[in-house]
Parts: structure tokens; C-alpha cells; sequence
């Protein structure tokens, strides 16, 4: 994976060629007026749409912030999933977070292969993602908002 050409050759793109962003608050770490998510994001995480679904509101609560000149104060704990098929009909459903920190979304434990996973993948997860996620309803995917700001360095949140 890599950014495309016209990010990697533009002054938004750090060394490695990603959009050069804070991988909490996904502002752009030079201009207070950019913000970036998914495959182009220099978030040191899985660039999957499960990532991007937990991103996209975090960025529109951000750049909500920064038009009204408020602290950022949404951040992303990089939240990536991807199901792994280990045979047929089950399915391990890695969820997880920076530093590969366990971030499951059920209550079940994400490190076992199960049946359960793999209806999930094939069944409910294809009519969520068409259905709803791409439609702009998506209910389980609600920023985490930091209460503290105050108290934080502004500086290292941008």
C-alpha cells in the first residue's frame, strides 16, 4: 500500500509519503486546516474500511472544532478490524487499536475462530456496509470525546 503520487509529491506528505497527520485528532500535522483518514492517512494502523468507519467521525467532529476555533477534542484510537478466515465457515474477528491494543466491538473473545464471526462476515457485515455505512447511518461508530482538553497541550493535538 502507499498514497498515490499526487500526495506523495505534495508538501501535505510526510517522509513516507502519507498525509502527515496527528494519529489522534488525523489533523494534518503542518496546516491546521486539513485533515485526512483511510489509505492516505499516516495513522500506523490497518488502512480498512473498519478503520475509516471509526475515522470519518472523528474528522467531521474536528473539523467542526476547528471552523468554530475550539480545541480538537475527538481522537482516534486506531480502531482497525479484518476478519480472518481460518477455515471454512469460521472466522477470526480481529478488532484492534494502537500499539495492538484488543478494541472488540462484541463481547465475545476475539482471538477464537467461531461460526458466529463468519455469519457476521457474510450475512450482516455486506448489508451494513451497503446499506447503511455507505448511506452516511452509521450508529456504532460514535467519536470518543475528550472531556480534559483544557488540561492537554493544544500543540500536540494538532
Amino acid at each position: 500500500q502507499c498514497a498515490p503520487d499526487f500526495i506523495k509529491n505534495s508538501s501535505l506528505a510526510n517522509a513516507a509519503g502519507w498525509v502527515d497527520v496527528n494519529h489522534e485528532t488525523l489533523c494534518h500535522n503542518k496546516y491546521d486546516n486539513i485533515f485526512s483518514l483511510g489509505d492516505i492517512a499516516s495513522t500506523p494502523n490497518a488502512k480498512t474500511a473498519a478503520a475509516v468507519r471509526k475515522q470519518a467521525p472523528i474528522v467531521a467532529e474536528n473539523i467542526i472544532c476547528a471552523m468554530n476555533n475550539k480545541p480538537l477534542h475527538a481522537l482516534y484510537d486506531g480502531y482497525g478490524a479484518c476478519p480472518l478466515t481460518v477455515e471454512y465457515g469460521k472466522i477470526i474477528l480481529a478488532e484492534f487499536g494502537y500499539n495492538g491494543k484488543l478494541l472488540p466491538t462484541f463481547p465475545l473473545d476475539g482471538t477464537k475462530p467461531r461460526r458466529l464471526a463468519w455469519m457476521l462476515k457474510t450475512k450482516i457485515l455486506p448489508k451494513v456496509y451497503w446499506d447503511y455505512m455507505l448511506r452516511g447511518k452509521e450508529y456504532l461508530a460514535k467519536p470518543f470525546i475528550h472531556t480534559n482538553i483544557p488540561e492537554l497541550d493544544q500543540h500536540q493535538l494538532k
